[in-house]
């Protein structure tokens, strides 16, 4: 059963935290998917997977919610008292994201973390060329309008792990 392999993946990766979900339980906010028309990560308009080359919002909605069902994933990283830890930090959670997506990479499901797309070195998005792997695209939650906030809330997950400890969110839709 799809499910069974897509947590046993989730497990094996290293996640801290993981709910199942209806993709009816998502929360969308057009103020999140606004905010990354203000750059703060440098992908807008510089990434396939991020706004506005991802689609509007609504595109950006319909990705997730053509699936029924979804498991949200967490890795809590230490930042570090002065964020000293951030490069180690984030470089942990790409690598467990890294080897959720090689162990789901033949199964029907969309992955999705933070921030763009890495795939690509440099995504051909910056010099104008076409995708290069448009059928492996990774999509950011955030750049598609996903509150993560409000969801880690709403499913009792860890966002602020306290002692300089944060959650990072990923999804997996099936």
């Amino acid at each position: 059963m799809l499910r069974d392999e897509i947590i046993k993946a989730i497990e094996e990766s290293g996640f801290d935290e993981y709910r199942e979900i209806s993709s009816s339980d998502l929360i969308f906010d057009e103020a999140v998917f606004s905010s990354c028309a203000e750059n703060k990560c440098g992908n807008y308009g510089r990434n396939y997977s991020c706004p506005p080359l991802s689609g509007d919002m609504e595109e950006n909605k319909a990705r997730f919610l053509k699936f029924e069902h979804g498991i949200i994933i967490n890795k809590i990283v230490d930042y570090g008292e002065f964020y000293e830890n951030y490069a180690t930090a984030g470089k942990e959670v790409e690598k467990a994201l890294d080897h959720l997506r090689k162990l789901l990479d033949d199964k029907p499901v969309l992955v999705a973390g933070a921030g763009g797309c890495r795939m690509c070195k440099e995504c051909a998005a910056i010099t104008g060329e076409p995708c290069r792997f448009p059928d492996k695209r990774r999509y950011s939650m955030e750049g598609s309008g996903m509150d993560i906030v409000k969801m880690s809330m709403k499913f009792n997950m860890t966002y602020n792990a306290g002692n300089n400890r944060l959650g990072f969110f990923m999804i997996v839709m099936y």
